[in-house]
């Protein structure tokens, strides 16, 4: 492994810098958006809804069977009190870090503006 002990470095992380990884993202098409410009707002509330219900039966330990995932959530609350932070702002720093790395690893070729990632109205929604 490149990271010895990459779990507890990840924590070790989190703890020291607030570094959270980010592993999933949601693209809808901007073709999709132009015909219906409510499209990501609705998604977004949907899977902060989702998650609001997760969390609420993962700190009741009411999820039967947990999964590996729902043992490092459980983790990740120990330190912070959001293991799936949602949105433009929670995640600012760390999203500019990796534009900043895909910049000097000439993935992108120019800057790229956090906010010209997001679909309009979205850009202020935390969950």
């Amino acid at each position: 492994p490149l990271i010895p002990e990459a779990f507890e470095a990840a924590f070790e992380a989190l703890r020291g810098r607030g570094f959270y990884p980010i592993n999933h993202l949601i693209v809808v098409r901007d073709e999709v958006l132009e015909a219906h410009p409510w499209l990501a707002r609705e998604v977004f509330q949907a899977f902060v809804e989702s998650k609001r219900l997760y969390l609420e039966r993962l700190k009741a330990g009411r999820i039967e069977h947990p999964t590996a995932v729902d043992r490092l959530h459980l983790r990740v609350l120990q330190v912070t009190d959001d293991p799936l932070p949602y949105g433009v702002e929670p995640n600012r720093e760390i999203l500019e870090r990796l534009l900043h790395h895909a910049r000097a690893q000439r993935i992108l070729r120019q800057p790229v503006a956090v906010e010209s990632l997001f679909a309009e109205g979205t850009l202020q929604l935390a969950g």
